[in-house]
């Protein structure tokens, strides 16, 4: 996958705490790009200091992007996958069962089920953070 293709700009409302993203400062001596997961006082100033001035993230000094998940954001969340490569699975903690997924990475397609096969989430998930909190509300983070 090219460079510029593994990278997304977000919408507004995919920004929360714990978020991860990467800033492009265009700022006299801070130009770069910055690594960064979004602290609840960080934020809340970037959001306020970029959309309360009316200023569009586009147009800000700061230009904002995300990786699209792939196979090693997946495995670093603690998902192993399987022999023939076709799924992953986790043990969910506590009750050593087993939860299973299928990503597609081409189009980000997931679809997370139960040890019975039942499918207990069906969507797209673009980037780490997101899998990050479905993992939270469904009760397998390790973490």
């Amino acid at each position: 996958m090219k460079e510029e293709n593994k990278y997304y700009t977000p919408s507004i409302e995919e920004f929360h705490v714990g978020f991860e993203c990467e800033i492009e400062s265009s700022y006299g001596m801070q130009k770069g790009i910055y690594p960064s997961i979004l602290r609840a006082d960080t934020l809340t100033g970037f959001l306020v200091s970029e959309i309360g001035e009316s200023r569009a993230l586009e147009k800000s000094l700061y230009c904002i992007r995300v990786k699209y998940s792939d196979k090693e954001d997946i495995e670093s969340l603690g998902w192993k996958l399987s022999p023939r490569e076709t799924h992953y699975s986790i043990e969910i903690p506590g009750d050593g069962s087993d939860t299973q997924m299928y990503y597609q990475e081409d189009n980000y397609y997931t679809m997370i089920y139960d040890w019975d096969g039942q499918s207990i989430f069906k969507g797209y998930i673009k980037n780490k953070s997101e899998l990050i909190k479905l993992m939270k509300q469904l009760g397998i983070w390790k973490n």
